[in-house]
This record gives C-alpha cells, sequence and structure tokens, in this order.
C-alpha cells in the first residue's frame, strides 16, 4: 500500500508546473465586456457537455465580420450569429481538447488565464515561432453571479492549483508545465474584441493568433494524451 501511495504521488508531482509559492497581486474584477466574461448566454447549462470541436478547427474559425476594436455595440451584448465553417456563434458552449502550457493570474481582473496548444510545450520542450494556442480564462468565482456557473469555475480553479500547481497560485507571468499534459476543456465561445487587431498575445514565448476564446471556462480536467493533437510530446 505504501509503494502504491508513493506511485500516486509521484505521479502527480511529475505534473506540477513552476509556480511560486506566494500568492500572486491581481486587481478585478473587469471592465472590458466583463458582465459576458462572467455569464453564459440564457439556456446554457454551466453543466451541460458543450459542442466538441477539435483545437486546430477552433483556432481556424474566422473573425466575426465588421466587428472593431472595443466595439462599442457589444460592451454589453453578444456578438449575433455569422455564417462561418463550424456553424457556431459567440455564447455557445464549446468543448476542446489540447496541451496545456501554462497557467497565469491575470493582474488586471484575477482570471486564470490558461493556454492550451496543438503542441506539447513544456519547460524543457520550449515554444517555437509556428506554435498557436487558444486562451481559455476561468474567473475568481466571487465575480461571477450565477451560482451554478460560480461552482464550477471555482472548482476548475481548485482543481488546477490541486492537481498542478502544488495548491499554489499561477504567477502573473505564467506557471508553465515541465511535462505534457493533456487537457479538456468546456467553456463559452467569446470574441475577445478588446484588442488591436494583428495583435499576438500569449505568455513566456507562445503566441495566440486568435482573439477567439473559452471564456468563462466551465469544466477542465486533464485526461489521455491519445485526446490531445498528435504532438511530440516530451
Amino acid at each position: 500500500m505504501l509503494t502504491y501511495r508513493l506511485l500516486v504521488t509521484c505521479a502527480l508531482v511529475s505534473l506540477v508546473a513552476t509556480a511560486s509559492s506566494n500568492a500572486q497581486t491581481c486587481n478585478g474584477p473587469g471592465k472590458a465586456r466583463w458582465p459576458l466574461k462572467t455569464s453564459l448566454a440564457d439556456g446554457v447549462g454551466a453543466s451541460g457537455p458543450g459542442q466538441a470541436i477539435a483545437l486546430d478547427k477552433l483556432l481556424a474559425l474566422a473573425a466575426p465580420p465588421g466587428v472593431k476594436e472595443d466595439d462599442p455595440r457589444y460592451q454589453d451584448s453578444r456578438i449575433p450569429k455569422f455564417d462561418n465553417s463550424l456553424g457556431v456563434k459567440e455564447g455557445d458552449l464549446v468543448t476542446t481538447a489540447g496541451w496545456l502550457y501554462l497557467v497565469a493570474t491575470e493582474k488586471d481582473d484575477c482570471d486564470y488565464r490558461i493556454q492550451v496548444s496543438l503542441q506539447a510545450r513544456t519547460t524543457t520542450n520550449k515554444p517555437q515561432e509556428s506554435d498557436d494556442c487558444i486562451i481559455v480564462e476561468a474567473p475568481r468565482p466571487d465575480f461571477v453571479t450565477a451560482s451554478d456557473l460560480s461552482t464550477n469555475v471555482g472548482q476548475v480553479r481548485d482543481y488546477i492549483k490541486t492537481k498542478l500547481l502544488a495548491g499554489n497560485e499561477p504567477s502573473n507571468t505564467g506557471s508553465v508545465m515541465q511535462h505534457a499534459v493533456c487537457v479538456s476543456v468546456t467553456g463559452q465561445l467569446f470574441y475577445d474584441e478588446a484588442h488591436e487587431q494583428g495583435e499576438f498575445r500569449g505568455n513566456k514565448g507562445m503566441s495566440s493568433h486568435t482573439f477567439w476564446e473559452l471564456h468563462p471556462v466551465a469544466a477542465f480536467t486533464i485526461t489521455p494524451a491519445s485526446a490531445c493533437p498528435a504532438s511530440s510530446a516530451q
């Protein structure tokens, strides 16, 4: 029994990211489209399965036509449906799987900012210029009004700290995985238009080339590597 417990402990430690032992600083709550970032669309349940979409297809999803940076039309309302290859719209619940690169605590709004990639990158298998990722975010549960969603995002954040960060908060600049970790993520499809067009986002050498996010995240789990895109995992 002791040997079994040691093996389990070692397996968990092998996933732990580089993290600060100190609590990370943040301001919060946020401002830009904040009511939409901390809620789900009418009729969408926090415990729903989400529409399964492969990560490469999600990363290739076109931008909504005519939407501008800090577009005043959509500060308090979701972007309406438009024709696209996936038949999705902002506000849909989506599930995808990919390689977890890092988790950070956003200084401005206290969100957990998570980068999920097509490539299995780690502290030693570093990102390359051609890499891409989607940004998914889990707000602080006390910033979320709906009780079911607040419970879910709280569970997601606790799961990340317990399973991946040895109980610590993620760093402000990003806690990078030491070993390849495949994750399944369910969240609201959200277009973060509060950025300059053409701006690449991302931390620790990995950029995101899309303004589409999953925000807020409703479910997050470590999953077998077979669920993730084929990659030179290390």
